[in-house]
């Protein structure tokens, strides 16, 4: 039995599109989103207010295998061939990503006493990650066939490949930088999550077989089955448009949980500090329109032969399929509560300047620290997301360089799940009291899209008082 290639590409489009790492705004002291990523920093501004909805946008879209390139070039080799060679030589730790973060409000100010930094505010977020279920999708792209037409008996598929999260959020933070003295800062945000979907299946297991019964007929079996898939929101969103549901359970949507940021910086000598940041330690606890899937035990499935539908009908013959397979199969459905953790994300750096500047706008008052004396910083970065099967890990090399009073730059070296030569590029501005950032990660992948394995870029506006 065969699955027609659009049935494929449905699986391996859903089941296949991690990093949240934002190495140009983590200790970038002139972007009031770097306390998004630290709220332990140090801030150099008495007071910041963000340009709604532009304050700060940020899209990372990336793949650790050479999956894009390798459907798309143009090498005369069928398509049909194509995914064929790569469901096999793709491995369970290959995923494809997606995040999205956009600010929508974002406002700070220093307290009276000087030492503490507040600020508060509101930004969605999508985030997106599954592992490459290489059993589930040799299953699904050509049945229990030996790939050529030929009925085979003999392999197993494991569930266990099955690794899959996704959810919109919305997120009421307000977060506190205080700094203890000339040398430690310290801070800490609180979060209130409003989530808008969630589906997630992971920690499964189960073997599909196949074997013939007594009048020679292909019977499937599913063994030791322990499968579960949650969703919340979906069946609004697919009830309503998109759009509406989207920014009513932005608010308060029914979905809700708490969060915690924690984070630090240290200076060890005046132009050499350490900092560090645990970002998302939380949970979200989904009540609003539950729908849980589980598939429990020993499954035995006759009858069902799977092969290219007709022209006509298509439909029909999809729907009487899916009768057939649910009429055999025991899936239990449950609209009960359950809860899903975030990806706690851990940044730390080492950042050492040098240089000397001495701004017109520099100044001796140390209640402030201000940070325009000096020219260049270089430093390291390190990223960690917690995620299914393990944690994924970056580490970048950065050196920033003040060009004026107006304008600083950042060039960033990043080695990560995705590629060994990141790029990076970023620019601050300042006019007046207007502040303008843009970076784009991967910049040499740009120039042939294709096989590029991560496109990523942020940019936000906002006004800030020194």
């Amino acid at each position: 039995m065969k699955f027609p290639l659009f049935l494929f590409l449905v699986v391996i489009v859903n089941t296949s599109v991690s990093s949240q790492n934002k190495q140009f705004i983590y200790g970038f002291q002139d972007i009031p989103q770097s306390l998004l990523e630290n709220p332990g920093g140090e801030v150099f501004f008495d007071k910041h207010i963000g340009i709604p909805f532009l304050s700060g946008v940020y899209l990372n879209v990336g793949t650790n295998n050479g999956l894009i390139s390798g459907l798309f070039t143009n090498d005369g080799v069928a398509i049909n061939n194509k995914f064929q060679s790569i469901i096999h030589s793709l491995s369970t730790k290959d995923f494809f990503s997606v995040n999205e973060q956009l600010d929508i409000v974002n406002i700070g100010y220093r307290l009276q006493n000087e030492k503490d930094y507040l600020s508060f505010g509101i930004y969605q977020e999508f985030d997106f990650i599954s592992y490459h279920p290489k059993d589930i999708a040799i299953l699904f792209y050509q049945g229990n066939t030996d790939g050529n037409g030929n009925t085979d008996l003999n392999s197993t598929y494991a569930l266990n490949d099955a690794n899959i999260k996704g959810e919109m959020i919305g997120v009421f933070h307000a977060g506190i930088s205080r700094r203890v003295n000339n040398k430690f800062t310290i801070g800490a945000r609180a979060k209130l999550y409003s989530g808008v979907f969630n589906f997630q299946s992971h920690h499964n297991r189960g073997l599909i077989s196949s074997r013939l019964d007594q009048g020679n007929n292909v019977q499937h079996l599913i063994n030791n089955a322990d499968v579960t898939f949650n969703s919340s929101g979906l069946t609004k969103s697919a009830n309503k448009t998109f759009a509406s549901n989207t920014f009513r359970s932005l608010f308060f949507g029914g979905n809700l949980g708490l969060g915690l940021d924690v984070g630090f910086t240290y200076r060890l000598k005046d132009n050499m500090t350490l900092s560090a940041s645990l970002l998302d330690l939380g949970f979200i606890s989904y009540s609003n329109d539950v729908n849980t899937y589980k598939v429990k035990g020993d499954v035995e499935i006759n009858g069902i032969g799977v092969i290219d539908p007709p022209t006509d009908n298509t439909l029909d013959y999809w729907e009487n399929l899916n009768i057939d397979f649910h009429s055999q199969v025991p899936i239990d459905t449950l609209h009960s509560t359950y809860l899903s953790f975030r990806s706690p994300k851990i940044n730390t750096s080492f950042m050492y300047k040098f240089g000397r500047y001495y701004s017109s706008l520099a100044c001796n008052d140390s209640s402030k620290l201000n940070n325009k004396t000096y020219k260049n910083e270089v430093g390291i970065q390190s990223f960690f997301i917690f995620r299914p099967i393990k944690p994924q890990m970056a580490a970048s090399l950065f050196y920033t360089r003040r060009l004026s009073n107006i304008f600083k730059a950042k060039i960033m070296y990043t080695a990560d799940a995705y590629t060994f030569s990141n790029i990076g590029l970023g620019l601050s501005s300042q006019l007046g009291k207007f502040n303008l950032f843009a970076a784009a990660d991967n910049v040499l992948g740009y120039s042939n899209i294709y096989s590029t394995k991560k496109i990523s870029f942020s940019f936000g506006m906002n006004l800030v008082f020194e």
